[in-house]
């Protein structure tokens, strides 16, 4: 039987304010616990000008327990 312990999802927002607020709907509806989250200023440039500017966020949620899982999402490898 496998167990998914950890997940880690990448996202792109478009303002900080946009990426601390996916931090607190993740911390209120993910299924485990959220355990990583940072994020990252990214440019798009055009001839060395800035014409853009996003987040990369990176989110890393807990789902079980390594050394004693309880089975709360468990993955059928069966065909």
């Amino acid at each position: 039987m496998c167990y998914t312990l950890k997940t880690t999802n990448v996202y792109r927002v478009p303002t900080v304010e946009d990426a601390l607020r996916l931090r607190e709907y993740l911390e209120r509806t993910c299924h485990g616990e959220l355990t990583g989250f940072k994020y990252t200023t990214k440019y798009i440039k055009v001839k060395g000008e800035i014409v853009e500017e996003y987040q990369v966020v990176t989110a890393t949620i807990t789902v079980d327990n390594e050394k004693d899982p309880e089975g709360v999402m468990i993955v059928d490898m069966e065909d």
